[in-house]
């Protein structure tokens, strides 16, 4: 067992060895499953707080697609192109209005391309946030 981080002046974890110490020490106090209320469940939840820090800032979860890119990347997955969409999208328009980023797609066209493309609708439905032209 690696050497226990001493908290009694607290810190974040600061490099790759302590983030390391901290994870060691946390799958030890899973092994020995503490009941809550005890110092040694609290300890826990203090190192998995620190730890869930350390890897927001050093190992960030990437972003997910623009639906634009999940449906170009199933194309291509497929051996299809954006004309094979038009018949799904409504025609050729509603097609280029949905890859330049002009239109959102409807739920109809989201529950076309997520039966023929196999792509999860949270993927087509997309970040609002991210860009609000409609």
């Amino acid at each position: 067992m690696a050497d226990l981080l001493d908290f009694t002046k607290p810190h974040v974890l600061r490099n790759e060895s302590e983030y390391n110490a901290a994870i060691e020490e946390i799958d030890t106090l899973l092994d020995e499953d503490p009941p809550p209320a005890t110092e040694d469940y609290e300890r826990l939840e203090f190192l998995s707080v620190l730890v869930e820090s350390y890897e927001n800032i050093y190992f960030p979860i990437a972003v997910l697609p623009t639906p634009q890119d999940a449906v170009d990347f199933m194309l291509e997955q497929k051996g299809l192109s954006r004309i094979d969409l038009d018949k799904w999208m409504g025609g050729k328009s509603r097609t280029s209005e949905f890859f330049n980023d002009i239109r959102r797609l409807s739920i109809r066209q989201i529950e076309i391309l997520r039966k023929n493309l196999g792509i999860p609708a949270d993927l087509l439905i997309g970040d609002p946030k991210v860009k609000t032209n409609f």
